[in-house]
């Protein structure tokens, strides 16, 4: 056990989580954590719980005290997954960046993956002898070498200066930030002390962190169900024609196309991204399973023909199925100077593109998209989006000349293609193009209410009974699969800027009810109760959800309206609701 004294002896050895209480008439409400619990997730639930909190009110604006090593990085950690972002730190009332240190980190350059696996290392502490081992300082830039053990070694013990709380929660931030960009599992958090490792399961190698993570994970859901409502599906599936006869090509054709070979022992191929993908192994590693494919190094989850190829050539899921589905094309795009207009035709307004800027202009973008597989160079025009209402927190699109983003082509006049990068039904495409039940069907999508820059709501709704349309559209596995790749997406543009700038999409279940209607759409915020009066509607949330409900500016209960067509009006509850729908009506 690590006791903190040093520092620490300044500071109380409770770690505590503090609410802030989003309305000026509450006071913030402190949550002391015991000090050596048996289990930290039910110590700090409890702790939660008792001050009258729910799962719900995670999304209140909070900083983490930090108390006396290990309780304090290990409480941390299961606050942190639990609200399912990184949390204001401060030690003796000094804030520490974590969120900066973990972003600077992320990008840290590294001198490739080692040539033979590396199963263990380990970082600060003494030398152990039996691994490898670096001291992470709290200052200066790590060499390539020390960031490429810590981002590739398979397990990671994490030895944290004692009696210096706050260089212990600095480590952290690097250590985790280095490996969120390949291995994504956290250190083990230790004493230094601890037997050599014998197998990789690290049973007595201290508190594995990332264990620890993944058991938060299921508490961390909470709100009543959304209500699903079926609706027709759609006559014309003009839009989606292209991805569903994509996706239906045979995958292991296309892994051939890609200049993949399978191995004869193992069934496995060979992976397309490997010669891309810096210390990626060349051995197969691809397993294709339904006519999908997936590959254990680089893949959640098995991809569409269209996805595999739009992961390995970075074009859009439209893009890739036209190359999917026109064998004339090369799946290694050749130099754009290649001119064959003839090959292909042009895309079609409603198609996601990838646009290179080429120059800004007062009003426009100009830009160059390239047919897929051909290389033919067609001219396009971004128009500025509007700017003037974006919430306080979202800067105005800057793009240069070089940037590459994802657009929708929305038309094609006097030989160039207007394209647009703030339409509502950009959004749903992002998301439509990852979700193989939207494309064959399964699911609609039936409303679009977006923010460009900052956030928008994607409304959906089953064509058959006892789909769970939400879960379908995040994705299957706790890390919503589906989702990312949307934000990855749309982002385009952003990929190099923290996660928190992206804009963010958020699945909403359609329901007929007006009423159950407007509770969906105010997600994440969980309404209480609601009073409706011709398009007016008052909705009651938790105190500690005013914040969320409300949103920046006033967004989540702006796009909430857009989708139902409603005024809406967020107050604490408490408040009496027939009151205040009163006061609104006319």
């Amino acid at each position: 056990m690590i006791v903190g004294t040093g520092e620490d002896a300044l500071s109380a050895r409770v770690s505590r989580v503090v609410i802030t209480e989003p309305i000026a008439s509450a006071a913030p409400v402190t949550i002391e954590l015991p000090e050596e619990p048996d289990d930290h997730i039910a110590a700090f639930l409890e702790a939660w719980t008792a001050q009258g909190l729910s799962v719900a009110d995670k999304r209140s604006s909070m900083r983490f005290e930090a108390g006396a090593l290990p309780d304090a990085l290990i409480y941390y950690v299961v606050l942190s997954e639990f609200v399912n972002r990184w949390v204001d730190v401060t030690v003796n009332r000094v804030p520490v960046d974590f969120e900066r240190v973990y972003e600077e980190s992320r990008k840290l350059p590294d001198a490739g993956k080692p040539a033979q696996v590396l199963y263990w290392a380990q970082v600060g502490g003494e030398d152990p002898g039996h691994m490898p081992h670096a001291v992470v300082e709290t200052a200066g830039n790590l060499d390539p070498g020390t960031v490429s053990m810590i981002r590739y070694a398979s397990w990671l013990r994490m030895v944290p200066p004692p009696a210096r709380t706050k260089a212990a929660f600095v480590t952290f931030a690097r250590v985790a930030g280095i490996r969120r960009g390949r291995q994504r599992r956290l250190p083990f958090l230790s004493t230094g002390r601890e037997p050599e490792p014998l197998n990789k399961k690290g049973a007595d190698q201290g508190v594995d962190l990332e264990r620890l993570r993944l058991r938060v994970v299921p508490h961390r859901k909470g709100g009543p169900p959304q209500t699903y409502d079926l609706v027709p599906p759609r006559r014309d599936r003009r839009q989606y024609r292209k991805l569903s006869e994509a996706n239906a090509e045979p995958v292991t054709s296309v892994l051939e196309r890609l200049g993949c070979a399978p191995d004869e022992e193992t069934g496995e191929w060979t992976c397309p991204r490997a010669a891309r993908r810096p210390g990626h192994p060349q051995k197969p590693s691809v397993r294709v399973e339904q006519n999908r494919a997936r590959c254990r190094r680089c893949d959640a989850a098995p991809l569409t023909c269209a996805g595999l190829v739009s992961a390995t050539l970075d074009v859009t899921p439209d893009e890739a199925a036209s190359l999917v589905l026109e064998p004339g094309r090369a799946a290694i795009r050749p130099d754009p100077a290649h001119r064959r207009p003839d090959l292909v035709a042009p895309p079609q307004p409603g198609t996601l593109v990838t646009a290179y800027v080429s120059a800004g202009r007062p009003d426009r973008f100009e830009c160059v998209i390239y047919d897929a597989g051909v290389g033919h160079p067609r001219e396009a025009i971004i128009w500025r989006p509007d700017t003037a209402n974006l919430p306080p927190d979202v800067a105005p699109l800057v793009l240069q000349p070089g940037d590459v983003v994802t657009a929708l082509v929305t038309a094609a006049k006097g030989g160039a293609h207007e394209l647009s990068i703030d339409a509502p039904a950009l959004a749903a495409r992002a998301i439509a193009s990852q979700v193989p039940e939207i494309v064959e069907g399964a699911v609609e999508v039936v409303a679009v209410a977006r923010k460009p820059g900052s956030r928008a709501k994607v409304v959906v709704a089953p064509t058959v009974p006892k789909l769970n349309t939400v879960g379908v559209c995040l994705g299957k596995r706790d890390n919503h699969y589906h989702l990312d790749a949307a934000h990855r997406v749309l982002n385009r543009h952003r990929w190099d800027q923290p996660d928190k700038t992206w804009e963010k999409l958020e699945i909403i279940a359609f329901a007929a009810d007006r009423r159950t209607y407007l509770v969906n759409a105010m997600r994440p915020a969980i309404v209480s109760d609601v009073r409706i009066r011709g398009r007016q509607a008052v909705v009651a949330v938790s105190g500690w959800q005013y914040r969320g409900g409300v949103g920046q500016g006033g967004l989540n209960a702006e796009l909430a309206g857009r989708l139902t067509d409603l005024m809406v009006h967020v107050v604490a509850e408490g408040v009496d609701l027939d009151a205040a729908i009163q006061q609104r009506s006319p």
